[in-house]
């Protein structure tokens, strides 16, 4: 009992007991930077999250919003989106905010040495080209594009972007040199010991886009419950298990092996969120043996998929055969079809496809927070009940992401972060081999599908571009989705609300004991 207690007495010093009404949240890393949208990953932009806001955010269900925006009206050819700005938003210097600041912010983005990491999305590279944006009075804005998009509007909203922040021309210094971020959100700069935490402090002047009192993804009710927040780099799992049970941390990620032992802890709760990443099996469809479609389908065909999921997530994950997420506007009924598992009609398409038991290579990753190598092992353990020659390869994530960028594999089993509207999904697998050797479908119809998906706004012909989508990729079997990516956080029992949404730290509407 002593040791327990020093233990928890050395993480007290070593986090620093956190103010009456600070949290103190766990990240596996340092941020890179804190310049929005510019040398970014998970755990920098989960920072940002709290600081800045863009005209647009998506809400849970993964529909678009006004969030400095008041309104968004489009013209009728689909090319001129008139933005009216909010009249009560501040920046944290207390300055208010105006269509200029936009306007600067947006030509700041696109300049290239910003080095803003979605520019290449708007600058006709990719999917969407503006060719104008103007402020036509102090809280109104127009952008014009060169083709209709469905997709304009969630790509500026991305956390890899930086949400498209909107921050004060006086985050920058007279030089060019970036200062902080001086934004809009219910948090503001405060801190950064670099190595060791990011501190922010309250916003007391924030306020909320109009809203029905609940949080809603990036919109809904925003409020800073607490005085602020700090993100302490702690990399080492044991030391973020022992800082949720000593008190030291309020909110931690934690992998799914501590469900079990945090179900019924005294001092921790147990906090679960599905998100819209996906685990699936990601095949090579030039590969010699994978390129037998009938093989691949008797690979989908071994698998007990609600099994699968049951014992890869320890219980905490639903199987979901689509690459659209279950908490979609989009997952129909249609969505919901799989490839039944069937045995004998798997042996039956391996023996048609003349397979011959050659070698197939399952490439997985170990690490603890995401379900490579155990959805690895039971699927090799469930392929090889038809015959199929089934071998694990483990490698460090990296080399996995470099094998599956040059497209050197055969099935690699991964997990994507997650991408809110489907036809950006689908725009991390579909597309032109050749020109891009990480993608894993160039069916020319599912190219064509993604592409309508890009234009269509209407949501119900979207729906049925999505539906087509969905029934091709059965017929196809490209790769093999397996479930949702689930958050599983361990926070105190004094905290109350949820501190997590879609993989990114979310403070706001969260508050703590004193």
């Amino acid at each position: 009992m002593k040791k327990i207690l020093l233990s928890g007495t050395i993480l007290m010093m070593a986090f620093g007991i956190a103010e009456a009404r600070e949290i103190n949240v766990a990240q596996s890393s340092d941020i890179r930077s804190n310049v929005p949208g510019v040398n970014r990953d998970g755990n920098t932009d989960s920072v940002i999250f709290h600081l800045v806001e863009g005209l647009v955010g998506y809400t849970e269900n993964g529909d678009v919003k006004p969030l400095l925006a008041e309104s968004i009206a489009v013209s009728e050819d689909g090319l001129t989106y008139t933005f009216k700005l909010r009249d009560n938003v501040k920046f944290h210097n207390g300055d208010a905010l105006t269509a200029e600041d936009v306007v600067w912010n947006w030509n700041r983005y696109m300049a290239e040495d910003t080095k803003w990491t979605c520019r290449s999305d708007f600058d006709g590279s990719r999917a969407v080209k503006v060719t104008g944006i103007e402020a036509t009075d102090a809280r109104t804005l127009t952008m014009k594009i060169t083709a209709p998009s469905a997709v304009f509007l969630g790509l500026m909203a991305r956390p890899e972007c930086g949400y498209t922040g909107i921050i004060s021309p006086k985050s920058i210094a007279a030089d060019g040199t970036f200062i902080a971020p001086i934004g809009t959100g219910p948090f503001k700069w405060g801190e950064w010991k670099r190595g060791e935490y990011v501190r922010l402090t309250k916003f007391d002047d924030y306020v909320s886009p109009p809203n029905d009192g609940k949080p809603d993804g990036m919109v809904g009710s925003k409020r800073p419950l607490v005085d602020g927040v700090k993100f302490s780099a702690i990399p080492d799992a044991s030391t973020v298990k022992a800082g949720l049970q000593s008190g030291a941390l309020d909110a931690a990620e934690v992998s799914a092996d501590l469900v079990a032992e945090f179900k019924d802890n005294a001092a921790v709760q147990l906090i679960m969120q599905r998100n819209n990443g996906k685990n699936l099996l990601y095949m090579q469809t030039r590969d010699p043996v994978l390129s037998n479609v009938g093989v691949r389908r008797a690979m989908a065909e071994s698998l007990d998929l609600d099994q699968l999921v049951v014992a890869v997530s320890n219980g905490t994950g639903a199987a979901n055969p689509s690459m659209v997420s279950m908490d979609s506007i989009y997952y129909s009924d249609v969505q919901k079809k799989k490839i039944s598992m069937d045995l004998e009609k798997a042996k039956k398409d391996l023996a048609d496809s003349g397979y011959k038991r050659e070698p197939i290579t399952i490439i997985a990753n170990k690490r603890g927070n995401v379900p490579s190598y155990p959805a690895a092992v039971v699927a090799q353990a469930m392929m090889q009940q038809v015959g199929l020659n089934v071998q694990i390869e483990v490698l460090d994530y990296a080399t996995q992401v470099d094998r599956r960028r040059s497209g050197k594999y055969q099935v690699i089993s991964q997990s994507v972060t997650p991408r809110l509207d489907p036809a950006l999904m689908y725009s991390f697998y579909v597309g032109n081999k050749d020109k891009n050797a990480s993608l894993m479908w160039d069916n020319p119809k599912a190219i064509e599908l993604m592409e309508a998906a890009y234009k269509e706004a209407d949501q119900t012909k979207r729906q049925a571009i999505f539906n087509q989508f969905h029934e091709l990729m059965l017929e196809d079997v490209p790769g093999i989705f397996l479930y949702d990516l689930i958050d599983i956080w361990g926070a105190s029992k004094k905290l109350h609300g949820t501190p997590v949404w879609q993989s990114n730290v979310r403070v706001w509407e969260v508050s703590l004991d004193n």
